[in-house]
């Protein structure tokens, strides 16, 4: 028999070893919930991203259709479409109505920095690592940056052309607010046929074109706009060869979200197949 006075340790054991116990269990409860709760958000994105890329040839094959009624346009209208539950928003942006990165001098870096809301010293140090991640030489200027400011990341200035929007990510003074602000109105990647105005927006034809803001270019595409005149059909703008974007939101059921962009050339011909620059 035990006796009583190490019957009260022997009970306290117990209880403690049940307490250890069930907080063991609670944590693998807890961490195979986890468990689910990520593969169930692997799950959807890939979902998500399957029907966003389903959303992206189609919006190509609706821009390459032979067929005039069918064809999509490429001036920014949004087709509602539905892939296995997934409701997906389409439409396609024209590379050549947006600002050319690798053509635009200095000087109107800064002015579309001013544009889109950057101000001080922001503003300066935004351009002038622009300037310093681009051009061909290692000397950094007032406010900018060149390799040995991003050997800490591994990094070394690029010293040519953007090759995707999000390398701006890469850029000092360059913040996600402003990377997703100059995805509107930039690109990096428009072949070498000049800006066309139009698909642009006033804000790229004055940047591109070293005009103010009342030219007569500007002013004109204002008022198509703001419907005042029909803005160019599709038919009087030659596809061929041309770089677009393709925008899909994918919208599950549960209302998970994601965005998908495309950059694509088209073909010599519009039955030729389209080539995917990148995607992000």
């Amino acid at each position: 028999m035990i006796p009583r006075a190490e019957r009260g340790y022997a009970m306290v054991a117990a209880v403690g070893g049940i307490a250890v116990m069930a907080a063991i269990a609670a944590t693998l409860v807890s961490v195979a919930t986890s468990r689910i709760d990520t593969v169930q958000a692997e799950d959807t994105r890939a979902r998500l991203q399957a029907a966003a890329d389903a959303g992206i040839v189609v919006a190509l094959g609706g821009l390459t259709s032979t067929d005039g009624r069918s064809r999509w346009t490429i001036d920014g209208e949004v087709h509602d479409l539905n892939f296995d539950g997934v409701a997906l928003k389409v439409h396609i942006e024209d590379e050549h109505g947006k600002i050319m990165l690798h053509r635009i001098s200095d000087d109107n870096m800064g002015w579309l920095l001013g544009a889109i809301g950057v101000q001080g010293r922001q503003l300066e140090i935004a351009r002038d690592s622009f300037v310093d991640w681009t051009d061909q030489d290692d000397d950094a200027l007032p406010e900018g940056a060149e390799s040995e400011y991003y050997s800490e990341r591994g990094l070394l200035a690029r010293n040519d052309r953007l090759q995707t929007i999000d390398e701006l990510g890469d850029i000092r003074g360059f913040t996600p607010e402003l990377i997703d602000r100059f995805r509107k109105y930039a690109t990096v990647d428009p072949g070498e046929v000049p800006l066309d105005p139009h698909h642009a927006s006033p804000l790229a034809i004055q940047v591109m074109t070293d005009g103010v803001a009342d030219s007569p270019l500007i002013i004109q595409r204002r008022r198509e706009l703001a419907g005042q005149r029909t803005a160019i059909a599709l038919t009087d703008t030659k596809l061929e060869k041309r770089t677009v974007s393709v925008v899909v939101v994918a919208t599950g059921p549960g209302g998970a979200r994601l965005t998908r962009r495309a950059v694509a050339k088209l073909g010599a011909k519009l039955s030729d197949p389209w080539t995917i620059r990148y995607a992000e």
